[in-house]
């Protein structure tokens, strides 16, 4: 399974950024003509999902957000029961359900190498979880349908062991006759149907609730969707195995008119067969400012490029190497400059993103955003290179990355 999954890897995000040196980009009317910036939304993280093969094996995934690559599987020990649903509470900790209504609790020691347990799975109800979706929304509630009810449970521990860590059952509606659920953000869901509609629901803390119907169809096919927050959605085709992604500008604005789809630029074409996916919720996320980083000064764009890089990845690329690297990448491809534009391409902004339009998954702001462009650049040096000095000793070999 190990390498189907990876066989299915897309070894490649598209084509390259750029060939032209960032200097020759850069025409006196691109200068005077650079977009003003105004109110800045920026997104970044990653994209961590869970899931169980038909086998009863667990795995675990991770998805550039840049643009959809596959960037790392990884597959573990049988789980030793019939699974039914699950949510992902943080990156080592899975809830599971049974097929006999048992509760389970995964405690996963590492999924980073390899994907290893640090224990049996843990039964923390021997019944009475007959839910056939549950999600988790990252702030406290755990959500799951049974016979079409939706009912929201308080979870008070990151472990939780039993009815004192997992309570406050209630009921939020009936109707909820849904083929998939996932948590898109605090008490936030997304949800879809067997015609295709694809729903948000607003979880209000009255136990009310609010649904917006975001696309009335063209959902019908994904039998898993997914989302680590932000507005980053994926969608699995249960007949081909392929996963798809789109990105939502707003999440919370009711409307689905502004979620872009990447189905050109797809996860896979096919390999995940797991009978169950769950993400990570909320590691993925947006923020909007109304002071944005004044993109012509362009020492303090470096600045940001060098703080965004050194806290990348969990500080992995901290070091002054690895900004030698790509301070001089990004100096040649546009001078740290966010209104770079190719007059030879669509490559655009300070990473050269090819089309540059690609950067939304970033935020809707990436026209004018530095910030923005620069944590598109480095999810997708992250997910095709490994390091920004790969990407330099890429581009110095063959005048592009």
């Amino acid at each position: 399974m190990t390498a189907t999954l990876r066989q299915a890897a897309r070894k490649s995000a598209g084509a390259a950024l750029s060939t032209v040196l960032g200097a020759c980009l850069l025409t006196a009317a691109a200068v005077s003509a650079a977009p003003t910036a105004e109110a800045a939304t920026t997104c970044g993280g990653t994209a961590s999902i869970y899931g169980v093969l038909p086998d009863g094996r667990l795995t675990f995934s991770t998805i550039t957000p840049a643009t959809g690559a596959l960037k790392k599987v990884r597959v573990g020990a049988d789980l030793g029961f019939e699974p039914r649903a699950m949510a992902t509470l943080d990156f080592n900790t899975v809830l599971v359900t049974s097929t006999t209504g048992a509760l389970y609790r995964l405690d996963v020691l590492t999924n980073n190498e390899s994907l290893v347990l640090e224990r049996p799975p843990v039964k923390i109800f021997d019944s009475g979880w007959t839910h056939d979706k549950l999600t988790y929304d990252g702030h406290g509630h755990l959500y799951g349908t049974a016979g079409g009810v939706l009912l929201q449970y308080l979870v008070s521990q990151p472990k939780p062991t039993g009815s004192a860590h997992i309570g406050q059952r209630k009921e939020i509606g009936s109707g909820f006759v849904l083929k998939t659920l996932t948590a898109a953000g605090d008490d936030r869901l997304l949800a879809t149907t067997s015609a295709g509609a694809l729903y948000s629901y607003k979880i209000n803390s009255d136990g009310t609730w609010d649904r917006d119907d975001l696309k009335p169809s063209g959902w019908s096919g994904f039998d898993q969707v997914v989302s680590p927050g932000g507005g980053l959605y994926y969608g699995r085709i249960d007949t081909t195995g392929a996963m798809y992604w789109y990105k939502d500008a707003n999440p919370a604005d009711g409307s689905g008119t502004d979620i872009a789809y990447h189905n050109d630029t797809p996860v896979n074409t096919g390999g995940w067969t797991q009978q169950l996916l769950s993400a990570q919720p909320g590691t993925f996320s947006c923020t909007t400012t109304a002071d944005p980083l004044d993109g012509h000064d362009i020492p303090a764009v470096k600045a940001a490029g060098r703080d965004l890089m050194n806290k990348h990845d969990g500080g992995a690329w901290n070091s002054t190497t690895q900004w030698n690297c790509l301070e001089q990448l990004w100096d040649k491809e546009s001078g740290w400059r966010y209104w770079a534009d190719n007059p030879n391409s669509t490559a655009y902004g300070i990473p050269q993103a090819l089309p540059g339009s690609k950067m939304d998954a970033f935020g809707d702001d990436w026209r004018t955003n530095p910030v923005t462009q620069i944590k598109w650049g480095l999810s997708y040096i992250d997910g095709q290179y490994g390091t920004p000095c790969g990407a330099w000793t890429h581009f110095l070999n063959n005048n592009w990355y």
